[in-house]
């Protein structure tokens, strides 16, 4: 009954998803639709985040309740999050047909749509799946009652947010890694918190914050450059550190390709930003883009000789950009959301003495139930 019923959840789920592009692709279905499905995804999302916060890190409320509601929040919030795709890509499908779509948002946009969806299974794939075997195999010796709430709350501040240990080790790798870490991290952050202004308010008809002069996309501007910088300072010190320790036996904790990829990515954007604004008519506001801001004077300004590497370069920085948010899960940078999950994880003694005991007592026969 079980997997029927969890199968006829995926048949409607898909038929939604496949009625919402239709409805787009015919123009039935304006912007708005799609942004407010991904609004509402955000909301659920936050909600079961919260939910699970308070499971995790308290034993505040009903465990079993609590777990259902953080299960179910996280569920639907996925589902909307797929419908607000559907919506959006319908709806950018039929603009495209009606020849009101710029050829370069045209390979933008399925570009940017793959690479969330390889980010999205390999995370799940990696996070979650693989440890599903584990769960379902000592899960039942994991009880809330053997967790420990403050430890985990200090290993999320000193490991997760800190990075405490690391620095313990060295205090170059610390401050490489933090750099990127929280640089990419950041720049991530106030991406999606540009969108929210930049194209979901005016497409519920708002007025336009993100004009070239208002403050807010100032410091947006700001923002970007500056933990953008903070990214590339760190690509840069990753990448002497691997010269610095070559044939070493701590060669093995370098990462070369991701620190030259992730390199290429925010460079060839520093690039584009700096065309951009060599081409512009001269403004003081343009300024506070610092770093793209230098590269343009660099350049020479308007009469740059480079004015026409424009548009090749803004396919090849945005390419780029989402080959590496495909990249993320195939390759070593995905330890940046596995190993923060195991510092958690091994911060709880009370859960790893229970799971061992249940180990000990399969091996002697004392399962109550067989193991998966």
């Amino acid at each position: 009954m079980a997997g029927a019923h969890k199968s006829t959840i995926v048949t409607l789920a898909l038929a939604v998803g496949a009625g919402l592009t239709i409805l787009g692709v015919s123009g039935q279905l304006g912007e708005a639709w799609g942004w407010g499905l991904f609004l509402v995804a955000v909301l659920l999302l936050s909600a079961g985040a919260g939910a699970g916060g308070v499971l995790l890190f308290s034993k505040r409320l009903d465990t079993e309740s609590l777990t259902a509601v953080t299960a179910w929040l996280l569920v639907l919030g996925g589902l909307f999050y797929a419908w607000g795709i559907c919506g959006l890509g319908g709806f950018y499908i039929f603009e495209t047909l009606e020849g009101q779509m710029e050829t370069r948002w045209i390979v933008f946009g399925p570009a940017i749509l793959a690479a969330i969806v390889v980010l999205d299974v390999g995370l799940y794939r990696i996070i979650v799946e693989r440890n599903l075997p584990t769960y379902r195999r000592f899960g039942r010796f994991i009880t809330r009652q053997d967790a420990d709430p403050a430890a985990m709350r200090r290993t999320l501040v000193d490991e997760v947010v800190l990075h405490k240990s690391l620095f313990s080790v060295s205090g170059f790798r610390w401050f490489k890694h933090t750099l990127i870490f929280w640089g990419f991290g950041l720049l991530f952050a106030s991406e999606c918190l540009a969108v929210l202004f930049r194209d979901i308010l005016p497409a519920f008809g708002r007025g336009d914050l993100w004009m070239a002069d208002h403050p807010l996309r100032l410091a947006f501007d700001f923002a970007f450059d500056a933990f953008g910088m903070m990214s590339l300072t760190g690509c840069v010190l990753a990448l002497v550190w691997r010269v610095m320790v070559n044939g070493t036996e701590q060669q093995k904790f370098t990462d070369t390709p991701t620190a030259l990829f992730l390199f290429f990515v925010l460079f060839s954007g520093f690039l584009v930003e700096g065309l951009r604004i060599a081409a512009s008519a001269p403004d003081p506001n343009l300024a506070i883009s610092f770093a793209g801001y230098g590269l343009a004077m660099m350049m020479g300004g308007e009469d740059t000789a480079l004015s026409g590497f424009y548009d090749p370069l803004w396919y090849t920085h945005v390419i780029g950009s989402c080959l590496f948010i495909a990249y993320v899960p195939v390759k070593r940078l995905v330890h940046s959301c596995a190993t923060p999950m195991g510092r958690l994880m091994h911060s709880q003694k009370g859960l790893l003495e229970a799971k061992r005991k249940g180990v000990l007592a399969g091996l002697s026969g004392g399962w109550t139930t067989t193991p998966e």
